[in-house]
């Protein structure tokens, strides 16, 4: 379930917590399923008899109860001082979130989650000496040097990070890439037709990168626990199976979910342009992504993320109207120095013995 959950970038995500609501029932209907209706009979008979006079527990009973009242008084306000607290300013944006996930836990998290996926792709990742997994290599590099030179970046979130490129070559794959903490970098091969060129694939690692740095897996994390809370209260409220989780997603998970995406669009969108790639390449990006969910839609295949991403054509929207400041950024930046301080980065980062890539080699039409 945890891995579901970082695995965010071009697909969608699953829900790290079940709802508990689900959970009790799966274990209550276990329970009971060797029960005659007879017995359930008896049971229940017994039970009102017993407890006939007994007042009702609901979260509605519970507002018109004078201790209920307080104890909910006591709990929302230390929540409220638990938030107010936890909030923190994200890189770039400026966005005010909430995040309670400790750094060490979600790098531990990512740590888990890599060698999870590691267990399920290791037969079809490339070798690091492939042209491909090089390719990547370089682009990605030019987006970390250009997130150090960002002044608004906390270089804390980068230091230490020890980062490696996987390329996972299986076309039966959805288009999908994503950035895992701790610096696991993973493009599977069937996203690299959609890139196109090295300014698409820019656009796409910009954005797994951005999530990262944003910490959009500790703030995923630390929001579960209150959406699980919220679903439980409308449940006790509305008394309709099921009818809570679809509004805790239509009204929260869901419309947080295309923030951080949103977000994660504008962070890379600065970052590619800081690292001189050509920023109207992210509109030409989102645009053949259109063009690739309406023919999967069509095929009966629609794309997982449509429900939890912004629609490529709002995307594209966003990145007309960002595209005045992409440009300013990058020319502000030094896009015509030489590439010693480059590869300086890049040997830190992917190590010395990883060779240059001085042209696009690929196996991959289009790309």
């Amino acid at each position: 379930m945890i891995s579901s959950l970082l695995k965010r970038p071009i697909l969608s995500t699953r829900p790290l917590f079940r709802n508990p609501t689900s959970t009790f029932a799966v274990r209550a209907s276990t329970r009971y399923a060797n029960l005659t209706p007879p017995t359930i009979r008896q049971y229940s008979n017994y039970q009102y008899q017993r407890f006939k006079n007994q007042r009702d527990n609901s979260f509605t009973q519970l507002l018109f109860d004078p201790v209920g009242r307080k104890y909910l008084a006591v709990i929302f306000g230390g929540g409220t001082l638990f938030y107010l607290t936890h909030r923190e300013e994200a890189p770039v944006s400026s966005r005010k979130r909430f995040i309670w996930i400790p750094r060490w836990l979600e790098l531990k998290i990512g740590n888990h989650t890599y060698k999870s996926i590691l267990r399920e792709t290791g037969n079809s990742i490339l070798p690091e000496n492939h042209p491909l997994t090089k390719k990547v290599e370089s682009v990605f590099g030019k987006i970390v040097e250009a997130a150090y030179k960002d002044p608004a970046i906390d270089k804390s979130l980068l230091d230490g990070i020890q980062w490696r490129i996987h390329v996972v070559n299986d076309p039966t794959q959805p288009p999908n890439a994503f950035v895992l903490p701790g610096g696991k970098v993973f493009v599977f091969s069937s996203i690299l037709g959609i890139c196109k060129n090295e300014d698409g694939l820019a656009t796409v690692l910009s954005h797994e990168f951005s999530h990262q740095l944003a910490r959009h897996t500790s703030e995923n994390l630390s929001k579960a626990p209150l959406y699980a809370m919220v679903s439980i209260l409308l449940y006790s409220v509305l008394g309709v199976n099921g009818l809570d989780n679809l509004l805790t997603d239509g009204l929260l998970r869901m419309p947080a979910s295309r923030q951080m995406e949103t977000e994660a669009d504008y962070i890379g969108l600065m970052i590619m342009a800081r690292a001189c790639f050509n920023p109207s390449e992210a509109i030409n990006l989102w645009k053949r992504m259109s063009d690739f969910e309406r023919k999967s839609n069509m095929n009966g295949a629609p794309l997982e993320f449509l429900s939890t991403h912004p629609a490529s054509e709002r995307r594209i929207q966003n990145m007309e109207k960002w595209m005045t400041q992409a440009y300013d950024v990058r020319e502000q930046a030094d896009c015509s120095a030489t590439t010693s301080y480059y590869k300086d980065i890049q040997n830190s980062i992917f190590g010395s013995s990883l060779p240059q890539v001085q042209s696009p080699l690929s196996p991959f039409p289009g790309f």
